[in-house]
């Protein structure tokens, strides 16, 4: 029988890297969400879909840092949590319709399995905690499996409503409940962005797939895994030690709340941000050497902005260093979606990457 872990895990384990791969899918689902509808209410139900998902999955990451995975049935565990995020992730294009049962009770699933896991197996104060959340988590399951029986402006409502019951947990206090490992989170939290990059990586060469091979196709390709790159590089500024010490150096019942609000809260924004950028990728490739719809020039600057002032947001939190040039970073990136809406997708993309280059280039001479 497994013995209950007695001290926090330091760094990921197989299987949650294993599992890590359904996350892929579901980035990929998610800006699929976006590209079929560019507008302010597709944004809106990919954000507050992602919003949902991500509760959880973060979730997980929180069981991998106080459980010891090593043993069969945790392993079982992720394997079955890995199965029901998938099929999660299919629904998700129609989660506000026909798939919307699959999608709740797929979300079901992840919830008591996560519990089960933590209960069982967890460190002994995050076992305790864990019971002041599963209710919430329990209710916003219940509330997503109503939505799959109703359409309309109800899905709207109840999408809204499971997250909101689910998020109410963070001001209760049981955060603070678990002593989490500095080192795991971080590596965790680094290792969805890459795969949060690598989706993006990977719509550049679906997209070049289905064009032929001529200047446009390799201009677009290089400047977007450039934009792409720059932004890994924003992210990986080699401040992991620096983390890693601070967020260790806080005091454990601020710790909890920390987590959610700079790994949680910054890194769904971030995370979003990529999926954001990814979409006006996908629309705008066919020829990056004609003006892209006005949809997508505004979802390329907007996607690599939120993504620049969630990073300027995370830096602060873990006072990682200045976050000036980040905020400034977005707001020069966002303007120009105003030069993408009048000249041809490179432009953009040229304007994009100098802006993060930028960015790169303060941080280094400051650090």
């Amino acid at each position: 029988m497994p013995h209950r872990l007695t001290s926090v895990v330091e760094r990921a384990s197989t299987v949650e890297l294993l599992f890590d791969l359904v996350f892929v899918f579901t980035i990929t689902q998610v800006t699929e969400v976006v590209v079929e509808r560019a507008d302010w209410a597709g944004i809106a139900q990919a954000a507050l879909t992602m919003a949902v998902i991500w509760w959880m999955y973060d979730a997980y990451v929180w069981l991998g840092n106080q459980t010891e995975t090593s043993n069969v049935a945790p392993r079982l565990g992720f394997i079955g949590a890995m199965t029901a995020f998938l099929l999660l992730a299919v629904a998700i294009p129609d989660a506000f319709g026909d798939s919307g049962l699959l999608f709740g009770f797929a979300y079901l699933a992840v919830v008591i399995i996560h519990f089960a896991l933590f209960a069982l197996l967890g460190e002994a104060g995050s076992a305790r905690s864990i019971l002041r959340v599963i209710p919430a988590n329990l209710g916003g399951a219940a509330l997503l499996i109503v939505a799959g029986f109703v359409t309309g402006p109800l899905d709207w409502v109840l999408f809204a409503a499971a997250l909101a019951v689910m998020i109410s947990t963070s001001f209760t206090g049981a955060p603070t409940g678990f002593d989490l490992s500095a080192s795991h989170f971080i590596e965790r939290h680094g290792l969805l962005m890459i795969i949060a990059f690598g989706e993006t990586i990977v719509t550049v060469g679906v997209g070049a797939a289905h064009h032929p091979i001529d200047a446009s196709l390799i201009v677009g390709v290089v400047l977007c895994v450039a934009v792409v790159a720059a932004m890994w590089w924003c992210y990986f500024a080699g401040d992991d030690e620096r983390a890693d010490k601070n967020f260790t150096s806080t005091a454990k019942r601020r710790r909890g709340l920390l987590a959610l609000s700079a790994f949680g809260l910054d890194h769904y924004a971030m995370i979003f941000g990529v999926v954001l950028f990814s979409a006006g990728v996908g629309l705008s490739f066919a020829n990056v050497f004609a003006v892209a719809p006005t949809e997508a020039a505004w979802l390329l600057a907007a996607g690599v902005a939120l993504y620049l002032l969630a990073a300027a947001r995370y830096r602060q939190e873990l006072t990682l260093g200045p976050a000036a040039a980040r905020y400034l970073g977005a707001v020069v990136v966002l303007a120009f979606a105003l030069v993408g809406v009048v000249l041809p997708v490179w432009w953009e993309l040229l304007g994009i990457l100098a802006a993060l280059t930028a960015v790169i280039v303060i941080d280094s001479r400051r650090r």
